[in-house]
């Protein structure tokens, strides 16, 4: 079931990417930032009755909750829609998913984990998949080398995010109510994101691309949700690398349904499988 569920949550990641994507022709990355985090906070707080006792939420690993939520998804996904809407999915996905990288080095420092031989040689796949994508220009998205810049500090987001959530779940080990916790800081951070960008001047929300933003951030929820049963049925070391593996879904689905926005070259591919081979390397160290 663990196998079920983490591969799940690959291909709702994948199809919230795809879905963006589309969305973002006729908007921003900001608008779909707010309506994906939006949308995710609330179905999480609906669901949460359903799974646990709301007197979980009395305890001090919130705050580590609360954190966590603001650089991912706040941070974290924000700038990924950024990539994408800059770089498109094929290059910003894989970028954007290399944190666990990011999240092992600060591991070693914070969570005294051990770092081994495989953890370099995962690092160095990961180094030159980004370099591959970075020397990429095939494809009708036009973008610049700096643009780069947003997946990856979205990944290193996501590695941050991703050790203030194992410090709040080695205070309490309650998964379930973490989520929609770190999800509404997310969510009221992307609401002070889009204020200080511009407000209503900047949020654009039409019949054009609503409907693709909203699918898209009900397909990120799916995607949190079968990321927290993978977690219940098996181990991260098994669940994480397969969770991971949702840039390969992203290409396929990109080459499938984006092909009048983006075209996936052989570099492209390359540097992905790069990216997401040295990813796993290092989480399953």
């Amino acid at each position: 079931m663990a196998e079920y569920f983490s591969l799940q949550a690959a291909l709702c990641f994948a199809i919230s990417h795809v879905l963006i994507r589309r969305g973002l022709v006729t908007s921003n990355a900001i608008t779909g930032s707010f309506v994906s985090l939006g949308l995710t906070a609330l179905i999480l707080w609906l669901l949460l009755p359903f799974f646990v006792p709301l007197a979980t939420l009395w305890t001090p690993a919130v705050w580590y909750f609360l954190a966590a939520g603001i650089f991912a998804p706040g941070l974290g996904r924000t700038l990924t829609y950024v990539g994408i809407e800059k770089v498109g999915v094929a290059r910003a996905a894989p970028i954007a998913n290399s944190y666990p990288m990011f999240a092992s080095l600060l591991a070693v420092f914070l969570l005294k984990e051990v770092w081994t031989l495989q953890n370099f040689l995962g690092t160095t796949l990961v180094i030159c998949g980004i370099a591959i994508l970075s020397s990429s220009h095939g494809g009708q998205v036009q973008w610049r080398r700096v643009d780069l810049f947003y997946p990856v500090v979205a990944a290193l987001g996501f590695g941050i995010s991703s050790n203030l959530r194992k410090l709040g779940l080695m205070v309490s080990n309650v998964p379930f109510m973490a989520a929609p916790v770190a999800a509404t800081t997310a969510f009221v951070f992307s609401v002070c994101l889009l204020q200080a960008r511009g407000g209503r001047r900047v949020f654009i929300l039409s019949r054009a691309n609503w409907g693709w933003l909203f699918a898209g951030g009900v397909a990120n929820t799916a995607a949190t949700l079968s990321v927290f049963h993978a977690l219940s049925f098996g181990n991260v070391v098994v669940v994480e690398p397969l969770v991971a593996s949702n840039p390969v879904f992203s290409l396929i689905l990109s080459a499938i349904f984006l092909r009048d926005l983006e075209m996936i070259t052989l570099r492209v591919v390359l540097g992905a499988l790069c990216a997401v081979t040295g990813t796993t390397l290092v989480i399953t160290r």
